[in-house]
């Protein structure tokens, strides 16, 4: 429900920025320069701190290993934290903007939150980057986790592994 959402609402605002700026020319030259900054503003402010928060770290610290069905949930987390990474397009924001809202939620975390993360981000990066290298072979552990269509989807998409590349070297980075 969250996804349709979130495509919905992503659609829309695609709908409006095209509508924005398919209009006529504008005769003064200052016109068009108020537009850009907002633009740029609301890309600094796509992903917030406790965005990454919710959506990455605390799926990360929560998820756990070698327990029963252990290894359907992290094929659901790695669905759910590409989908997040897709959906807000964290590629297309502006890398310093992108670095601040991570590194603030980052430093957010305890130390032992930090070990966590990195531990169960190896796991979860191995299923995301299996689907992207041969969807094929990972198919069964995302349909098996109730989550195959969707990740197919996911892998099919040049936005969705830029933006998985984006997060994943702004967890490498990380300390």
């Amino acid at each position: 429900m969250k996804r349709i959402v979130a495509i919905i609402m992503m659609s829309a605002m695609m709908a409006l920025s095209v509508v924005g700026c398919g209009g006529g020319g504008s005769g003064s030259s200052a016109a068009p320069e108020a537009p850009a900054a907002e633009s740029v503003s609301e890309d600094a402010n796509l992903v917030s701190a406790s965005e990454y928060t919710d959506n990455v770290f605390q799926k990360l610290i929560n998820m756990e290993i070698g327990t029963a069905g252990s290894s359907l949930k992290a094929a659901q987390i790695a669905e759910e934290i590409l989908s997040f990474t897709a959906s807000r397009e964290i590629a297309n924001i502006e890398e310093s903007a992108r670095k601040d809202a991570f590194n603030e939620a980052w430093e957010s975390l305890s130390s032992e939150e930090k070990g966590t993360v990195k531990d169960n981000f190896k796991d979860i990066a191995g299923l995301i980057d299996e689907a992207f290298s041969d969807y094929e072979s990972a198919r069964g552990s995302f349909e098996d986790a109730g989550v195959g269509a969707e990740m197919e989807e996911l892998v099919k998409s040049e936005d969705a592994q830029k933006s998985w590349k984006a997060l994943s070297d702004l967890l490498a980075e990380a300390e």
